[in-house]
């Protein structure tokens, strides 16, 4: 179903009710599920996951390649929960690794391995790529819009 169709349903439905909202909110959810199929599909063949490429994608941009996990989950957008069992999952990749940090002995670093930044190196710019060709139906201007009125939006729910 479209979301055209969606909202001309609820008009049909409940005429007293206004699903406008439907023409943003809708857009947004199914533009996230089918981004997010896209993504999975092209980090697949590569042995990753969304979630695995976006932590060891954060590491690589990092000093050293190394950050604490709670500055991984404020750049992953994660609860420490979450971000724990992300960590875990590539350490039992073998792409990062746990350490203590030097500059504070009861802190941990998660840190990419050799093999970690190997495969962020070769992956990153294949994902660039992937992501500007599925935005390839926008031009730069509207590209440069939506980014704009997401800003806009996003600073409203946050």
């Amino acid at each position: 179903q479209s979301v055209d169709e969606l909202v001309a349903a609820w008009r049909g439905a409940r005429p007293a009710l206004d699903p406008s909202h439907l023409h943003v909110l809708g857009r947004l959810s199914r533009i996230e599920a089918g981004a997010r199929r896209r993504v999975e599909a092209w980090l697949a063949p590569h042995g990753l996951s969304w979630d695995m490429f976006d932590l060891i994608a954060t590491l690589l941009r990092a000093p050293d390649h190394a950050m604490r996990p709670g500055e991984l989950s404020r750049w992953c957008l994660l609860s420490s929960g979450a971000m724990t069992k992300r960590i875990d999952r590539v350490v039992a990749a073998g792409l990062a690794e746990r350490r203590p940090d030097p500059a504070d002995r009861r802190a941990q670093l998660v840190r990419l391995t050799p093999a970690g930044v190997k495969a962020a190196e070769r992956v990153v710019p294949i994902h660039f790529a992937a992501a500007r060709e599925l935005l390839g139906a926008l031009t730069r201007e509207e590209r440069e819009a939506f980014a704009t009125l997401g800003r806009k939006l996003l600073r409203a729910v946050e």
